[in-house]
């Protein structure tokens, strides 16, 4: 009877000890970076992992952690690859976890690259690219500036800010003295030849072709459709006022075409013509009645119909990789695909705080900013606004993704702050022109710089805006295109 139960009790041990070890093997088989696929990794695994049933008392031992695959497989990566692991594994949480979590989720990722940065060890293009996506969920840009000083310091991020040398300040002169700038005679001439910054009042266009598609797509109704309500009186006037409609803006907007088209007619058919209409010359341009043919009566709804109709992604991607070059080149934290006052202006309040804004939830992970109230923050600031305006201006005739507006909202709004808030009153009004004179040089020399610093670099900014039609670029990836990775 003694035997029976010691040769049960080791049976029970024996079996217990095999079911759990293939519960192991199984939870093994989820954890490791591959499930093993051949006898030999499974042995492997049942080596390390397998426990054992002591032949005497049938105690059971746990193979050690260290022994694991996963363990093994992590320990034969060098400390560069480590941290690149880790770094990218913790961003992919933080971006799991959404823009409301992202500041809490990005204490380790800093406190990772710290640590990498105090050991001499360059963390490697994926897990900078992590870091950034990351970041970029938490729109702040003391924690961008944080990131990227970080990444500048541990030598992974190598190009950034660095062509803000390149710009020309603002030339100052007797005829108009700004507080800032420096004295050039050929940048003055220079000046002094530059075009205006092209201006459109796209709103009133949009509400134009609004309104004519309004008008005309009505009359066509009850042309269609009236009938059906005992509406076919109105349609002699509906006729008339589409046909009105659509003649004049054909007219206004066309009529030099209209003129070269019909003079051409008349060339080719000459011996056919009447003998009185051979000697009839094509009106011109001054002697239509209301401007006609100049653009002036109708043009703005014709660009207003272009605004609504026109979806061209590979022109609004020009313009996005327009604005993430300048202000990566030129140092300024903000990827904003489409820069506006706003953020622009928000940026300048921002730097000028000494210290930078906490809580709770930052935990001191924002970083220091360049004070931007300056000649050359200010003016940083304005090519990045009018970066995509120059994009647009250098390929075609109108503008339609960029806003040439946003630059004079931003120092509308500036001035604003100024004039409201005490604190940086004195700075402000030092670094902004004195009068609207001033400001339209400013803004001219911004969109020539921009325009220069886009063409000098005009490979990288086709490479960039192909990355973003295809449309799953994100903010890593012009990084990685920037840094060229």
């Amino acid at each position: 009877m003694m035997m029976l139960r010691r040769d049960r009790r080791a049976l029970c041990c024996m079996s217990a000890a095999l079911i759990i070890s293939t519960c192991v093997l199984r939870s093994e088989s989820v954890v490791a970076f591959a499930p093993p696929s051949t006898s030999a990794a499974k042995r492997r695994i049942q080596n390390s992992m397998l426990l054992e049933s002591t032949a005497n008392n049938g105690e059971m031992v746990l193979a050690r952690d260290g022994d694991r695959l996963l363990n093994v497989a992590f320990s034969n990566l060098d400390d560069r690859d480590k941290y690149e692991t880790v770094l990218t594994g913790l961003c992919a949480k933080v971006i799991d976890g959404g823009a409301a979590n992202s500041k809490n989720g990005l204490v380790d990722p800093i406190r990772l690259m710290e640590e990498s940065n105090s050991n001499g060890i360059t963390i490697g293009p994926r897990g900078i690219i992590s870091l950034v996506d990351a970041t970029a969920l938490a729109s702040d840009a003391r924690i961008m500036a944080k990131i990227l000083s970080l990444a500048i310091t541990n030598g992974s991020i190598l190009r950034y800010g660095t062509l803000q040398g390149e710009i020309n300040p603002f030339p100052q002169s007797s005829a108009s003295a700004f507080p800032f700038g420096n004295r050039n005679n050929n940048d003055i001439e220079r000046l002094q030849n530059l075009p205006a910054v092209p201006v459109d009042d796209r709103a009133a266009e949009v509400s134009q072709a609004v309104l004519f598609s309004g008008i005309v797509g009505g009359c066509v109704a009850i042309n269609a459709f009236g009938g059906l309500f005992g509406m076919e009186d109105l349609t002699p006037i509906t006729n008339l006022v589409v046909g009105i409609a659509i003649t004049t803006v054909v007219v206004d907007n066309f009529f030099d075409a209209i003129v070269m088209g019909g003079s051409a007619v008349a060339k080719m058919n000459e011996d056919k013509l009447p003998a009185g209409a051979k000697n009839m010359s094509a009106p011109q341009k001054e002697d239509m009645p209301m401007g006609i043919g100049t653009g002036s009566m109708t043009g703005s709804v014709v660009r207003g119909l272009s605004r609504l109709l026109n979806v061209n992604t590979e022109r609004d991607c020009q313009c996005e990789a327009a604005a993430v070059f300048a202000a990566y080149s030129l140092g300024l934290p903000c990827f904003a695909f489409q820069p506006n006052a706003l953020e622009g202006a928000s940026l300048v309040i921002d730097s000028m705080r000494s210290e930078p804004r906490t809580d709770d939830d930052a935990q001191n992970i924002q970083g220091s900013l360049d004070n931007l109230a300056s000649d050359s923050g200010l003016l940083k600031m304005l090519i990045w606004l009018l970066a995509p305006v120059a994009m647009e201006l250098s390929k075609y005739p109108q503008l339609m993704s960029s806003d040439p507006c946003e630059a004079q909202g931003f120092v509308n709004r500036l001035s604003d702050q100024a004039r409201n808030n005490m604190q940086y009153a004195s700075a402000l009004l030092d670094a902004l022109p004195e009068n609207e004179e001033q400001t339209n040089d400013y803004l001219r020399w911004a969109l020539a710089e921009a325009d220069l610093l886009l063409r000098n670099n005009k490979n990288i900014i086709d490479a960039l805006s192909k990355a973003l039609a295809g449309g799953a670029a994100t903010v890593g990836d012009c990084v990685a295109i920037l840094e060229e990775w």
